[in-house]
């Protein structure tokens, strides 16, 4: 007579736990990597805004390098060649040449393509070099959107700007901040 093999394999209780384990497992992971795409965007959101930001100040530093003489927060003149309708002009920039000023406002957007306020530049159109055209129309342009706040201080003792640019995010608590010295 021949043994009876023993049984082998698992229980149905013992399945439904490993199952159920699988499960826990997955649900852990899915979880850890949708918070780290969340993350992942908001890093790259920030990014932007900073790359936007930096390349905003660079804009305003070449117009104060081009500068001979500035007004912060000026009274709107009403021969300045764009119109700022409702918006506060915050900075006009008059060219050593004297050609007509940089003005910088900072307001409610022209259409609703813009998000929340704008900054925006009345100025000469650039070149294919990136210069400013001399002898060029004045366009009011919009450099960036979802502005919070734009800071310009004096510097009591020297001729230079300290500008400082908050832009929010697409999250409500993403605010992002760069600033400058022109």
């Amino acid at each position: 007579m021949r043994p009876e093999p023993s049984a082998t394999g698992f229980t149905l209780v013992e399945l439904l736990l490993a199952a159920a384990l699988g499960v826990l497992v997955c649900g852990v992971a899915l979880q850890l990597l949708i918070g780290d795409a969340a993350r992942s965007g908001a890093l790259a959101e920030t990014l932007r805004l900073r790359r936007l930001q930096g390349r905003t100040l660079a804009l305003l530093q070449g117009d104060l390098a081009q500068a001979g003489s500035w007004q912060v927060a000026p009274v709107v003149d009403p021969a300045w060649p764009c119109s700022i309708g409702t918006r506060q002009p915050l900075l006009a920039i008059t060219p050593q040449n004297g050609t007509d000023p940089v003005v910088y406002s900072l307001g409610t957007a022209p259409s609703g393509l813009w998000r929340g306020r704008v900054l925006m530049r009345c100025g000469p159109a650039f070149d294919l070099q990136g210069q400013p055209s001399s002898h060029g129309a004045y366009l009011n342009r919009v450099v960036l959107d979802r502005v919070e706040a734009f800071r310009i201080e004096q510097d009591p003792q020297l001729p230079l700007l300290h500008l400082e640019l908050e832009q929010r995010g697409r999250g409500r608590d993403q605010l992002v901040r760069s600033s400058a010295v022109g």
